[in-house]
C-alpha cells in the first residue's frame, strides 16, 4: 500500500511498498478516505517528537471505511464493518476517574493515535488499536470525510467553549485564528453572543479566517503592540469583554487576555505553550482585583466528539470553508509546507 513517513525533522516521504497493518483480533482495520494535519503533526514534523521514532507514520485526524473488525473487538453501539467512521485521536483506558466521570480527556493514562506505539493514518489503510475502538463515532450519510476530519479539533474547540459559558449578549473576544479560532467564533454566535472578534498578529491569517467564518464576526483587527487590549476597550466602552479565549500560542496573547478582560469575566486558556518553555509572566494583580476566572482547555470528551458530529453535519455550509485545502497523499510534504507559510486553515491529505 501507499503510506507516508517522516524519516527526519521536515522530512517526510511516500512509499508504495509499506507493509499493510495486520488486524488485531480485537481491533480494527480502516480503508482511509480523508486524515487532517493537526497543529500536533505539523509540531513533529517541524520540530521532532521522541514518540515519533523515525520512520514514523504519522495522522490522528483519520475518516474511512471499516473494512475489518476483529472477532474480539469491541464496537460501540451503532457501529458495524462497512460503515464510515471517524476515529478520535485521544486513547483512554476507560477505568480510572476521570474516564469513569466523563472526562476522558483527562484520562491518567491516555495516548495519542498516531504516536508511539501506534502508527498513524497517512496511508491507504490504518490500523485500529484495541484501544482504540471505543473511540469510533459513525458519520451521518451526507457529511464529506474531508469535512469529518475536522471532528478532532474542531470537539476540543467545543470543550473551550463549552469551559467558557458563553450567555445570551456576551461579548466575545477570540485571539488567534487558526481553526481553533475560526470554529470558537461560530459556536460563540449560536450561544447568543452579542459581538464576537477576532485578532490576530498576522493580517494574511486574519484575512483567510473571514474569509471562512466573516459572517459570525462583528468585527477584526491586526494585533498591535498591545495585542488589541486598546481595541477591545474601545469597542465596549472601556468595560472589556466578558468571555475572552486564547487559541494562540502565545505569551502577550496570554496577558493580553487578562487586560481585556472585564470585572468577573472568564478568560479560557486553549492553546498551550511549547513544552521546552511553558512559564508565562502573567499579571496576576488582574486576576485579583477583576476576581477573573480563568480556565483551561484541553482535548474533549466522548460526549463532546459526539455533539460535534451532528454539529458539523448541520453547519456544513458555515464550517467547510475552514477546510482550505486538500491534498493527495503524494504532496504531504506541499501540505505541511503550507501550513508553516500560514496560507491556509485546515488542510486535509486525501490517500
Amino acid at each position: 500500500m501507499r503510506a507516508a513517513f517522516m524519516t527526519d525533522v521536515n522530512v517526510i516521504e511516500v512509499r508504495h511498498d509499506a507493509r499493510e497493518p495486520e488486524l488485531d483480533p480485537a481491533g480494527a482495520l480502516l480503508r482511509v478516505e480523508a486524515c487532517g494535519i493537526c497543529g500536533t503533526d505539523a509540531r513533529t514534523f517541524f520540530n521532532g517528537d521522541p514518540k515519533a521514532p523515525s520512520p514514523w507514520q504519522l495522522g490522528h485526524e483519520p475518516v474511512g471505511v471499516l473494512e475489518q473488525v476483529g472477532p474480539r473487538a469491541d464496537l460501540p453501539p451503532g457501529v458495524a464493518t462497512g460503515d464510515r467512521v471517524f476515529l478520535g485521536s485521544i486513547l483512554t483506558c476507560g477505568e480510572c476517574r476521570w474516564c469513569a466521570e466523563g472526562f476522558q480527556n483527562l484520562c491518567e493514562h491516555h495516548l495519542l493515535y498516531g504516536y508511539d506505539p501506534y502508527p498513524g493514518a497517512y496511508a491507504e489503510v490504518a490500523a485500529v488499536p484495541p484501544i482504540a475502538t471505543k473511540n469510533l463515532i459513525p458519520l451521518p450519510p451526507e457529511l464529506p470525510s474531508d469535512l469529518a476530519t475536522v471532528a478532532d479539533p474542531f470537539a476540543c474547540a467545543l470543550n473551550g467553549i463549552e469551559q467558557l459559558d458563553v450567555r445570551l449578549g456576551d461579548t466575545v473576544v477570540i485571539l488567534g485564528t487558526g481553526p481553533s479560532g475560526c470554529w470558537p467564533a461560530v459556536m460563540a454566535r449560536d450561544r447568543g453572543a452579542s459581538r464576537v472578534y477576532l485578532t490576530d498578529v498576522s493580517g494574511d491569517r486574519l484575512k483567510i479566517a473571514l474569509d471562512a467564518v466573516g459572517d459570525v464576526v462583528d468585527d477584526a483587527w491586526v494585533a498591535g503592540e498591545d495585542n488589541g487590549v486598546g481595541e477591545v476597550l474601545s469597542r465596549t466602552g472601556g468595560h472589556g469583554a466578558e468571555r475572552v479565549s486564547v487559541a494562540a500560542p502565545a505569551k502577550p496573547a496570554q496577558q493580553a487576555a487578562l487586560e481585556m478582560a472585564a470585572r468577573r469575566a472568564k478568560v479560557v486558556y486553549f492553546a498551550g505553550l511549547p513544552k521546552h518553555d511553558p512559564v508565562s509572566p502573567l499579571d496576576m494583580n488582574q486576576l485579583h482585583y477583576k476576581e477573573l476566572d480563568i480556565l483551561g482547555a484541553y482535548g474533549a470528551t466522548h460526549r463532546q466528539y459526539r455533539i460535534t458530529m451532528d454539529y458539523l453535519d448541520r453547519k456544513q455550509d458555515v464550517l467547510a470553508a475552514v477546510v482550505t485545502h486538500r491534498w493527495p497523499l503524494e504532496q504531504i510534504g506541499e501540505a505541511f509546507e503550507t501550513i508553516r507559510s500560514g496560507t491556509g486553515l485546515k488542510m486535509v491529505i486525501v490517500p
